[in-house]
């Protein structure tokens, strides 16, 4: 009796997938090795872990009030930091992050975004898909 095949084919965010075994944002993303093993045993896509628009939101916040507190102390402290926005703020190692998965696998990588504020979100969303993400999971409370 010869076995019988079954088409596992489906679509997922508009992508046509072999299989709809797709891990979940988690850790598991993280590592680019990892990814790849994922693939090799039948993962027919992967959405990366999630990156946090108030985390980076939060984080900017922060780096400024550091930098700027006391720097009105002292007249030789005014010019002793530089200015906030001369930092790399932002996604950019999850930017970096999807540039290497597309390179390093075949099946479509997905971003993830959790997003909170009304349209903030967007900024960051353009950023992944200009990094090559196929399609973005987005989260917004």
């Amino acid at each position: 009796m010869k076995a019988e095949t079954v088409d596992l084919r489906t679509t997922y965010l508009g992508l046509e997938l072999k299989n709809p075994v797709v891990p979940a944002a988690s850790p598991l993303s993280r590592d680019v090795g990892t990814v790849r093993a994922l693939e090799d045993n039948g993962a027919a896509a992967i959405v990366m872990f999630s990156l946090f628009e108030e985390q980076i939101r939060h984080e900017a916040r922060e780096l400024a009030h550091y930098l700027e507190h006391g720097t009105e102390s002292y007249a030789e402290a005014l010019t002793f930091f530089p200015e906030a926005e001369a930092y790399a703020l932002g996604p950019d190692e999850y930017i970096d992050h999807v540039r290497r998965l597309k390179k390093a696998v075949d099946i479509p990588v997905i971003g993830s975004l959790n997003g909170v504020t009304t349209g903030g979100w967007i900024d960051y969303a353009r950023k992944i898909e200009a990094a090559g993400a196929d399609a973005l999971e987005l989260n917004v409370y």
